[in-house]
């Protein structure tokens, strides 16, 4: 159902952005959930929080259904609203900024955070909405 895959892409730009220092492991393994996964967990009514990492014009202009927004530069200062129970499903457009999110919750105590593969662009590419 998940696939773990390397993501070297955390910056330190991005990471300054979380709160975290630079020089946190420039690869990590980051759980991936993939669009027809979460489809069918949403169809069938199981219990999980989806979180939208992507900015409030980009969440304006569509989302998944029951998603909340909170931008990955906040994620520092919102993330212990997130349930640390259940699963925890996080996105954004192609799955970078979803897979520093992931990372930065695995840092502190997340292990039930996944990041959608491919983000809401694989979402729709799907044809999901």
């Amino acid at each position: 159902m998940f696939r773990i895959v390397a993501l070297a892409f955390l910056t330190a730009v991005a990471a300054a952005s979380l709160g975290m220092a630079p020089t946190i492991a420039q690869s990590a393994q980051v759980p991936l959930m993939q669009p027809a996964t979460l489809h069918a967990l949403m169809a069938s009514g199981a219990r999980m929080k989806i979180v939208d990492v992507r900015q409030s014009e980009e969440f304006n202009q569509g989302h998944i259904q029951g998603a909340v927004l909170m931008p990955l530069g906040d994620l520092s200062s919102t993330y212990t609203a997130l349930p640390k129970t259940g699963k925890l499903v996080v996105y954004c457009r192609s799955g970078h900024r979803s897979g520093q999110a992931v990372q930065f919750l695995l840092a502190h105590g997340y292990t039930n955070a996944v990041s959608l593969d491919g983000g809401y662009t694989a979402w729709t590419a799907a044809g999901y909405r």
